[in-house]
């Protein structure tokens, strides 16, 4: 079935429950004629842009960078952009912050969330150093969030997002392994061993958050191939290693763009 097969399965159903009329289906014009779709993205610092600089001053600490993916995203497919994600959250800060610009109109929807629940920011800090035990530990840890808690409190979101936004397509965007298991300044004597660890780890947060998707039969765009040869320590890094400040372990605007390539054929029906 084709995603715009999809979108009208389910839109027929939300129709047929709401009582909507067929006008629903009708998308106003703009003042150009055209009707520009309404793409909603959610979620962390990896996807407010944390790390690719030009961020937004809004009031907030959100760190929402020009560069982006979703802002890239909504440039290449002519959508009108609700960029809500904000640097922190976590599964249940998107519940309770970022859900209220979804809307029956909304058209597309991305999430990318679940590190900072799993505490990737802290298992860093423990793995920095020379104590493996410690860093083994907080590995664990993490592991055990993700496949323990974290299944549970996605698909509570995704079911959310589905509610409020019927007729949406929904893809879930994954992240990267952070490491090229080897050794430089940025990696703050995290050895090659540990680097593995956390890269097991990144790919256990990506598989678990693609199967909760999968069953609400929402897209998940994976982004680890594309970062292939562009870890921190490589020639190319699109992956900031420690920099001092929250950007630290954060895409760069290259990573970004990296990540913009592998969503927009997600939006590109919209």
């Amino acid at each position: 079935m084709t995603r715009s097969t999809e979108r009208l399965a389910r839109t027929l159903a939300a129709a047929a429950v709401a009582g909507i009329a067929a006008a629903s289906f009708a998308a106003p014009a703009s003042a150009a004629g055209t009707w520009s779709p309404r793409y909603v993205a959610l979620g962390d610092s990896y996807v407010s842009g944390v790390g690719a600089g030009d961020y937004a001053d809004d009031g907030t600490d959100c760190y929402r960078s020009a560069n982006a993916y979703p802002q890239l995203v909504a440039a290449s497919v002519g959508a009108r952009l609700s960029f809500d994600a904000c640097s922190g959250a976590r599964v249940e800060d998107v519940v309770a912050e970022q859900l209220g610009n979804l809307t029956w109109r909304t058209r597309e929807v991305t999430i990318g969330v679940g590190g900072n629940d799993a505490g990737f920011s802290n298992v860093l800090g423990a793995c920095a150093g020379t104590d493996t035990a410690l860093c083994q530990g907080a590995v664990a840890n993490a592991q055990a969030v993700i496949t323990g808690t974290l299944p549970a409190e996605l698909d509570d979101l995704y079911t959310q997002v589905g509610d409020l936004a019927p007729f949406a397509d929904v893809t879930v965007v994954g992240n990267p392994q952070l490491f090229n298991e080897t050794s430089c300044s940025g990696t703050l004597a995290i050895t090659p061993a540990e680097q593995a660890l956390l890269n097991e780890t990144a790919d256990l947060l990506a598989d678990t958050t693609a199967a909760v998707a999968a069953d609400h039969g929402y897209e998940f765009a994976d982004v680890r191939d594309a970062f292939a040869g562009h870890e921190i320590c490589s020639a190319d890094p699109w992956i900031l290693g420690y920099t001092g400040n929250i950007e630290s372990f954060h895409a760069n605007a290259a990573g970004q763009a990296a990540y913009a390539e592998v969503v927009t054929p997600y939006l590109e029906d919209c």
